[in-house]
């Protein structure tokens, strides 16, 4: 089995754990819609999908096994993430470095990152939040990127 579906098993049994059914169908759909995002932006922007993906399934998944503080979710995803990676055992120390700055600094919208893939992880994020559904207001915060990403895809399809 490839790295990815390994990943996906090891998110979906964390979410399997969480007692609201309702809970578990959002985790659901943010981290298996953040990923598919990762992935259409990797294709369009020539980055690693895989490696795109697996931090996309990974980026919220304290969210869903701890519920931490707001403020300090993106870093305790990275925690969680750095523990699975490892765990795993078939991820270069750079790979894990590369997917857990991405998660460390993916809620902070209205900062660029040097990292071509942390920037990747913002917009697949901003996406999957609009396009759950589309009448819920975005917040303030992710408005200008999801302005620009829209306009990406938009000129990608040309």
């Amino acid at each position: 089995m490839d790295r990815l579906e390994q990943i996906r098993i090891k998110a979906d049994a964390i979410i399997e754990q969480m007692a609201s059914s309702e809970e578990r169908k959002l985790a659901y759909v943010h981290l298996y819609g953040t990923s598919m995002f990762a992935g259409i932006l990797a294709n369009l922007r020539h980055l690693d999908g895989e490696i795109c993906q697996i931090m996309a399934m990974l980026h919220d998944l304290a969210v869903y096994a701890s519920n931490p503080p707001q403020k300090k979710h993106a870093q305790k995803g990275a925690e969680l993430a750095e523990q699975l990676l490892k765990k795993e055992g078939s991820f270069t120390a750079a790979q894990i470095q590369l997917i857990t700055h991405a998660i460390a600094v993916h809620s902070d919208k209205q900062l660029k990152d040097d990292s071509p893939y942390a920037e990747l992880l913002k917009d697949a994020d901003v996406l999957a939040h609009y396009f759950y559904n589309p009448q819920i207001p975005i917040h303030d915060r992710e408005q200008v990127r999801l302005y620009y990403v829209l306009e990406e895809l938009r000129k990608g399809q040309k």
